[in-house]
């Protein structure tokens, strides 16, 4: 998996996730402004370690 694909499965985990209502936790636009402050670096760094759901569940964790 490269990191545009990395990307966009940590996008896709995000906007899947939903509150008790079944609502999404977070609209499209937030999530990508916040996988946007993600380096290509720091992700690199972690596809070895974290999956894409590992990631998103760090960036939920912030809502």
């Amino acid at each position: 998996m490269d990191i545009k694909e990395y990307r966009q499965a940590i996008l896709e985990a995000v906007l899947a996730a939903k509150d008790e209502n079944g609502e999404p936790k977070i609209d499209e636009l937030e999530a990508r402004e916040m996988l946007a402050e993600l380096e290509d670096e720091e992700l690199l760094e972690g596809m070895e370690f974290n999956t894409p759901q590992d990631v998103a569940d760090i960036i939920l964790e912030e809502f």
